[in-house]
């Protein structure tokens, strides 16, 4: 029985959406962020792999030849899909949750950063001026992190990634890029360099995880003089110490430890060995750093509960 596409739009409801993607199952698709994404069922071996991309939980609609529609998630309709079935009609992946919805984080963007009515703070932030908020935020997030509490933890995401939404509505409104756009980048990036997930690739430890990931990179940015390239020179000594002797090791770029009078190669040397520990060297300087302040604290309490 030959079935039309205008027969399945009518069947799945979907004469009114303003945007909607058809594609066939012999062609390998992307997760569709806006609007609903229609597969005609050309090649049933080929489905699974035309949509790997997409979660096995992700909602969509089966439609047969007699037009019948039927509300599944991917993994039950690959199961076990109809002999009949000629179509499937998944819903568009949310971005984490930002939704468009005006009472959505990106709706509550939208009116604070509207000239007319929106917030005169907000209006009148740059990407410079932001600058701080951004390096305070990540900072409460690693507090956060080290107090072990959940609740707090989950309060300082929401306000780092409020950050996130802010520059993308400045970048929004300046023609540059989208919160779609950030967020599908990213997506792609993850797909992309996880072949071991997502492909054929193999990487079953996480240094070869790491080794893999540096190749990739390398190859997607072949402008770049140095592996070295992209470590932010503003990141705390400490940190940037532990990242670049990171990126010079996956390269092949070994450093050699030696006793030195000079403090900064001992320094170095204390780095290096917080990478060979698997430590991050600037957690466990601010955790000794914190262990000793609180004996200090506590010393001063004893001394002013001394009776005179």
């Amino acid at each position: 029985m030959s079935v039309s596409l205008s027969q399945i739009i009518e069947a799945a409801g979907l004469e009114s959406e303003p945007t909607l993607t058809v594609t066939r199952a012999t062609a390998e698709e992307q997760p569709i962020t806006t609007g609903r994404l229609v597969v005609l069922i050309d090649d049933r071996s080929k489905l699974g792999e035309a949509l790997r991309h997409y979660p096995g939980e992700h909602p969509l609609r089966v439609i047969d030849t007699t037009f019948r529609v039927r509300e599944a998630t991917l993994s039950d309709a690959l199961d076990d899909l109809a002999p009949d079935a000629v179509a499937l009609v998944l819903e568009p992946v949310p971005l984490f949750d930002v939704r468009h919805a005006p009472d959505g984080v990106r709706g509550v963007m939208d009116r604070l950063r509207d000239p007319v009515d929106g917030c005169p703070w907000d209006n009148a932030q740059t990407h410079e001026s932001l600058r701080p908020h951004l390096l305070e935020e990540t900072y409460e997030v690693l507090e956060a992190i080290a107090a072990g509490e959940p609740a707090e933890l989950c309060e300082e995401l929401g306000d780092l990634m409020m950050q996130v939404v802010l520059h993308a509505k400045l970048a929004e409104q300046a023609g540059q890029f989208t919160l779609d756009d950030v967020s599908e980048g990213i997506r792609a990036k993850l797909v992309r360099r996880h072949p071991h997930v997502f492909g054929d690739g193999i990487a079953d430890t996480p240094k070869l995880v790491e080794g893999a990931w540096e190749k990739l990179k390398a190859r997607e940015r072949p402008n770049r003089e140095s592996v070295l390239d992209g470590v932010p020179r503003t990141l705390p000594a400490l940190a940037r110490a532990q990242s670049i002797l990171g990126r010079a090791q996956r390269n092949g770029f070994e450093r050699d430890s030696a006793a030195s009078a000079d403090l900064g190669e001992r320094l170095l040397d204390l780095v290096q060995e917080a990478r060979e520990l698997d430590v991050s060297a600037e957690d466990a300087l601010r955790d000794a750093l914190g262990a000793f302040e609180r004996g200090v604290r506590t010393a001063e309490r004893a001394e002013r509960a001394r009776p005179e």
